[in-house]
């Protein structure tokens, strides 16, 4: 993937953290709402981390919490980059709604205090508009996300959602109901700024401890699979697509 195509990738695996705080839980065998994330993402110098850090707590994490508690948003949160790349980005903030109006009320809030020095410090700054309908919140407060993206095959990208309903959903739900993890979900994006077959699973969990457990038992349902379930899988995806991120949530809010 381009360098491009890989700043939309670190952008959707961020739906999640905000999605994840959402307080709407469903089956996988119901059908659930569209959500929409607003991604502002930045690339900041580390010797500015700690005032970027500052000027988010006293302007976004205040706006954020008053739109949620009127219900113009249903959940917030703010994140860093636990695995950095040379040209990914650092820090960021994300917010859901059912509407996309809903999501620029926060923005125009936040746009009412001007840049922040924190923001204005940044080597590089992009915002994605996002949509996902395939999800499961289920209780806890996440701590760390951890993002799996590839793309769909272009010309047939509703068969990767199929397949994970049918091979790993089931596990997804086994992990969630145990505490594992507490969210996962397929992410695409509302607003195109990259190949719009790009999807990203995402999962959060409430430590560290969890994303063993997780891989723990994805690996033992894959070694389950018969040949034909595996070439199923592979097919469902490009070859060589796979992009992996970690982040930490650092703060996080729900209606």
């Amino acid at each position: 993937m381009n360098r491009r195509l890989i700043g939309v990738v670190v952008g959707l695996m961020l739906v999640a953290v905000a999605l994840v705080r959402s307080p709407i839980a469903f089956s996988q065998m119901e059908s659930t709402p569209t959500v929409y994330t607003y991604v502002s993402q930045f690339q900041v110098p580390r010797a500015n981390w700690a005032a970027y850090a500052e000027d988010t707590e006293k302007s976004f994490v205040p706006v954020a919490e008053k739109l949620t508690a009127d219900g113009t948003i249903i959940s917030w949160s703010t994140f860093e980059t636990v695995v950095h790349t040379s040209d990914g980005y650092t820090h960021g903030a994300a917010w859901s709604s059912t509407s996309i109006s809903g999501l620029m009320k926060v923005l125009d809030e936040i746009r009412k205090g001007g840049p922040r020095p924190g923001q204005i410090a940044a080597t590089k700054h992009e915002d994605l508009l996002m949509q996902s309908s395939m999800y499961h919140v289920g209780a806890g407060t996440p701590a760390y996300a951890r993002v799996v993206c590839s793309m769909a095959k272009a010309d047939k990208p509703g068969e990767f959602a199929a397949t994970l309903k049918k091979l790993l959903v089931p596990t997804f739900e086994d992990q969630l109901k145990k505490g594992v993890a507490t969210f996962y979900g397929v992410d695409e994006q509302y607003v195109n700024t990259g190949a719009p077959s790009l999807r990203c699973v995402v999962i959060d969990y409430p430590n560290a401890e969890g994303m063993d457990k997780w891989a723990a038992a994805i690996n033992t349902t894959m070694s389950k699979w018969t040949p034909a379930e595996r070439a199923e899988f592979t097919a469902s995806s490009v070859l060589d697509s796979r992009r992996d991120f970690l982040l930490r949530v650092t703060h996080s809010g729900h209606k």
